[in-house]
């Protein structure tokens, strides 16, 4: 017969066991009971996505020790991560699809078993675009690292890699501040029942604020957090600069060049390069002031990757409808008032 699983299990998900939405059960009383009030059909599982037993859970309230979820008794179950963290990333699947939704992008999150769970990594994919971005939750070597990127970039227009806690080997990371001037990180934080994905970009000596997905934007060049081009500028370590965002020609034939060819036949407009050179210069001006200037300086940042995506999606007959001339005076008021910004830091 087996033994009663006695473990304090804090995660599960609703709905059935295979299920991928998960939930953190509160652990004061209260706050179960309010649970309970709210979602009286709620059934827990443990999940086959959180890599458990999948079978059923219930949730025991108690008013002096912690709440937690438990199996039946006698129950088998050999799942590894059964804390607060343990649904991690269902969560940010979760998040990513809402995001997705919210700004237009078709685009799917996928677990990734890399041998140890499906909570190895979650990998992000903009269909169209086939660009890519890597959520790791398991820590992997140099080399298993540098072998999975290789892999990936192999059907990928652009890669970002996004790391958990304790997810970077020492050496990776020496390879983006090399590569890329900086290392993006993530981390959760609990609302309610929920746990909601939170990024930042860290550079060899500084670092950006923590913000959730919606702050960011996915643009031709990748992913987009507030504050990353002041922040590879101050770093001041060798950096490989990556093209401006192409954005579309002009009317009328021209000869290619070179560039063009290996942009796609696309010009990059010099206005869509002087508003990323005046981001870059308020954001690096914006990193030692207050909290007030840096959240104007992410605002302004925040629009300018929404506008130049705008930008880059123009066609041709756009040119001739007037789209250009708006979206191209929208840019020239960004660009005025990063301009004013700018020269109040100075």
């Amino acid at each position: 017969m087996a033994e009663s699983d006695r473990r304090l299990v804090q995660t599960a998900v609703i709905g059935s066991a295979a299920s991928g939405l998960g939930i953190v059960l509160p652990q004061e009383a209260d706050e179960l009971r309010r649970l309970r009030r709210r979602h009286p059909a709620y059934m827990y599982w443990c999940g086959t996505q959180l890599g458990g037993c999948g079978g059923k859970l219930s949730d025991r309230l108690y008013a002096d020790k912690v709440c937690h979820f438990a199996h039946a008794p006698n129950a088998s179950c050999h799942r590894k991560a059964d804390g607060a963290d343990g649904a991690d990333h269902l969560f940010v699947k979760q998040d990513l699809a809402r995001w997705a939704r919210g700004s237009g992008v078709d685009a799917r999150a996928a677990l990734r078993d890399l041998g140890s769970g499906p909570g190895d990594a979650v990998d992000f994919r903009v269909r169209d675009s086939r660009q890519r971005v890597r959520f790791q939750f398991r820590r992997l070597s140099h080399a298993e690292w540098s072998s999975a990127r290789e892999e990936l970039e192999r059907d990928a227009t652009s890669l970002d890699w996004v790391f958990g806690p304790g997810s970077a080997h020492p050496e990776t990371v020496e390879e983006m501040y090399g590569t890329s001037g900086h290392v993006l990180r993530f981390r959760f934080e609990t609302q309610g029942v929920a746990r909601h994905v939170r990024i930042r970009a860290e550079g060899v000596r500084s670092s950006t604020d923590w913000v959730p997905l919606d702050a960011c934007a996915m643009t031709p060049e990748g992913l987009r957090v507030p504050g990353v081009r002041g922040l590879v500028r101050a770093s001041r370590r060798p950096v490989v600069e990556t093209s401006p965002v192409p954005a579309v020609a002009a009317p009328g034939p021209r000869p290619a060049t070179g560039a063009d060819r290996r942009s796609g036949g696309r010009r990059t407009s010099p206005l869509v390069r002087k508003v990323q050179r005046l981001v870059d210069e308020v954001n690096a001006l914006a990193a030692p002031a207050d909290d007030e200037v840096r959240t104007a300086a992410e605002r302004m940042d925040r629009e300018a990757a929404s506008w130049i995506v705008r930008y880059g999606r123009l066609t041709g007959p756009d040119f001739w409808s007037g789209k250009a001339t708006k979206v191209a005076a929208q840019g020239d008021s960004l660009a005025g008032r990063l301009e004013k910004l700018a020269g109040k830091l100075k």
